[in-house]
C-alpha cells in the first residue's frame, strides 16, 4: 500500500469516526468511548514496551494519577474538566519522572519489579488519603453540561485521542524515537554508539505517563468518579495484554489489541464473571499462533505477498 492511499485510508477512516453519533445508540457511543481512552493507554504503553523495549507492570499508576488529577482539581478548586485535562498529563508526567528517576537504574525483570512497586505505592497513597483522594470511597468528578452528552463527550474524546495518538506517532518516528528503537534492539551498542540510554529510557518513560495520564483524565469524567483502582496493579496488565495482542513492534498493533479488548470484553462479561482472565487466555493464544500480533501477522504475510510478486 503506498503512502498516498495509506493517508486516504486514515482520513476516511477519521471521517467515520466522526460521523458515528449519527449512527450509534447512546450505549454504543459509550463502548467507543471505553475504545479511545484504552486505545491511548495501549499506544502509550507501548512507547515504553514495543519502542523501548522496557516491560513496566505499573504504568496504571500515572493512568489513575490522570484521572485523580481532573477529579481533585474539579472537587477542590473547581476548575472545569476539560480545563484540568490539560493538567493531568504535566502531574502524570512528573509522577513518572520521579519514579523513572529510580527505576531506569535498572533493567529487565529488575525494572518491570521496581515499576511494581511504585506503582503500588501509590495505589496505597490515594487508598488511605481519605482527605484529599476519598480513599477508597473514590472521588466524584461531574462533567461540564455540555459534555454530559454521550455524542459530545465521544466528539470531545476522539479529538483528544486523535491528538495525542498523533503526538506519540511523530515522536515514535523522529530522531529521539530512532534512539528508543535502537537501545532497544541492542542497549549495550547504543550505550557504545554514545547514546545517553538513560537519559531516554527515562524520556520514554516520562512521555508514557504523560499520556498515560491524558487517558485516565478521559476516564474519570465519564464514569464521573475516579476510583483507586484506576491505579491498582491488576489495571496495568490491561495495556500489556493489548499491546501484546496487537503486535508491539507495530503502531497500530495496540489500537487493534484495544478494539479486540474492548469489544471482546463487552461480549464476554455477558458470560462470565472473569472477563480478564478469558481475554488473557484469547492474548495467550494469539502470542502461541501469532507472535508478532494481529497487526504484525497481517503486515508480515503482506510483505510476502509483495515479495512473491
Amino acid at each position: 500500500m503506498t503512502p498516498g492511499s495509506m493517508g486516504k485510508l486514515i482520513a476516511a477512516g477519521i471521517a467515520i469516526a466522526y460521523a458515528l453519533p449519527l449512527f450509534l445508540s447512546d450505549s454504543y457511543l459509550f463502548i467507543a468511548i471505553d475504545f479511545l481512552i484504552m486505545a491511548l493507554f495501549a499506544v502509550s504503553y507501548n512507547l515504553l514496551l514495543g519502542q523501548t523495549g522496557m516491560l513496566s507492570f505499573g504504568h496504571a499508576a500515572y493512568y489513575g494519577v490522570g484521572a485523580y488529577t481532573v477529579a481533585i482539581l474539579a472537587a477542590k478548586l473547581a476548575i472545569p474538566v476539560h480545563i484540568g485535562l490539560f493538567a493531568a498529563p504535566v502531574i502524570a508526567g512528573l509522577v513518572a519522572l520521579a519514579v523513572g528517576w529510580f527505576a531506569v537504574r535498572v533493567t529487565g525483570m529488575y525494572f518491570g519489579i521496581l515499576t511494581l512497586a511504585f506503582g503500588q505505592l501509590l495505589h496505597t497513597i490515594v487508598m488511605g488519603w481519605y482527605s484529599f483522594t476519598g480513599g477508597d470511597d473514590g472521588l466524584p468528578v461531574m462533567p461540564p453540561d455540555w459534555l454530559l452528552a454521550p455524542q459530545s463527550y465521544y466528539l470531545f474524546s476522539l479529538t483528544v485521542v486523535l491528538v495525542c495518538i498523533g503526538i506519540i506517532r511523530r515522536i515514535s518516528v523522529s530522531p529521539f524515537g530512532k534512539a528508543l528503537h535502537a537501545i532497544r534492539e541492542n542497549r549495550q551498542r547504543a550505550t557504545f554508539v554514545g547514546l545517553g540510554v538513560r537519559n531516554y529510557e527515562l524520556g520514554a518513560f516520562v512521555i508514557a505517563g504523560a499520556f498515560a495520564g491524558v487517558a485516565g483524565a478521559l476516564r474519570a469524567p465519564i464514569q464521573q468518579m475516579a476510583f483507586p483502582s484506576l491505579l491498582h496493579w491488576t489495571q496495568s496488565a490491561e495495556p500489556v495484554l493489548m499491546a501484546l495482542a496487537g503486535g508491539i513492534h507495530t503502531f497500530m498493533g495496540p489500537v487493534v489489541g484495544a478494539a479486540l479488548f474492548v469489544f471482546a470484553n463487552f461480549v464476554i462479561t455477558t458470560m462470565s464473571d472473569y472477563p480478564l482472565l478469558i481475554f488473557g487466555s484469547i492474548v495467550l493464544l494469539v502470542v502461541m499462533f501469532l507472535p508478532n500480533g494481529i497487526v504484525g501477522a497481517i503486515q508480515k504475510r503482506r510483505t510476502r505477498s509483495g515479495s512473491a510478486s
